[in-house]
């Protein structure tokens, strides 16, 4: 309709009415451009909102899962201690239980695995560029990274138990009375008894790998204990920013 119009206003050579024609045209496109990317621009806050959301979601499972990381390496650094006091001792003041429970509690290995389906899903769809806060891209990125090395220290402190802790116990303790704690239910190790003999940890604590091993499970559970504090406080950072964005 518009088109006809515009023709007839040439071959009639009115053109005021040509200019009018040609200026509602340019607006028309020009209104209908600022829509479409006023729409697109709705759009894209509404994905960006719906990341930060599954963010802090993420966040909030990586900030418990570490506490609850630290909390374990905690425990076991307070065992190692109290073992290797009770080592120093002439006479061990604590029963034969306890003491195999605390050699247990030393060859823990704390673990902490990542929660990362929101900031994957951002690489893998390409929206990531689209999150305009630069501070919180680079946040993101550095705790993953940082996250990979600790996962290289979890690997590597498995196969310090492996190749280190586990021999030594099967060589000089009970195995059943004094072995990593969570590899079996409380139910389940009863299955086997009677022990063979609980008390051999008494002998054991007298020599000198005895206390370098739970000397070094306590560095272990420091070491470990300190990479998870790193982690605690990017994340406490990450939270802050997502929360800015509400």
């Amino acid at each position: 309709m518009l088109l006809r119009r515009f023709i007839l206003h040439v071959r009639q050579q009115q053109w005021f009415a040509v200019t009018l024609d040609l200026v509602v045209v340019v607006l028309g496109v020009f209104v209908a451009f600022q829509v479409d990317r006023w729409y697109e621009a709705q759009q894209a806050e509404s994905r960006a909102l719906a990341h930060f959301d599954s963010l802090a979601a993420d966040f909030a499972q990586n900030r418990e899962r570490l506490l609850k990381a630290i909390g374990y390496a905690d425990r076991q650094i307070s065992a190692a201690l109290a073992l290797r006091n009770e080592a120093r001792r002439a006479e061990a003041v604590l029963s034969i239980p306890e003491l195999n429970r605390l050699y247990s509690e030393t060859s823990g290995l704390p673990t902490f695995e990542a929660v990362d389906f929101a900031y994957r899903n951002l690489i893998n769809s390409g929206e990531l560029a689209g999150i305009k806060d630069l501070e919180l891209r680079e946040r993101l990125a550095e705790f993953y990274a940082s996250y990979e090395l600790t996962k290289v220290m979890q690997t590597t402190q498995e196969l310090q138990y492996v190749n280190v802790i586990q021999p030594y116990t099967i060589r000089n303790l009970d195995y059943a009375a004094s072995g990593r704690p969570g590899s079996a239910t409380e139910t389940e190790r009863q299955s086997l008894e009677p022990l063979i003999n609980p008390g051999l940890i008494l002998e054991a604590m007298r020599t000198k790998e005895f206390e370098n091993i739970v000397v070094a499970q306590w560095e272990r559970a420091i070491d470990m204990r300190s990479n998870y504090r790193e982690l605690l406080d990017s994340v406490t950072h990450i939270q802050a920013i997502l929360e800015k964005q509400k």
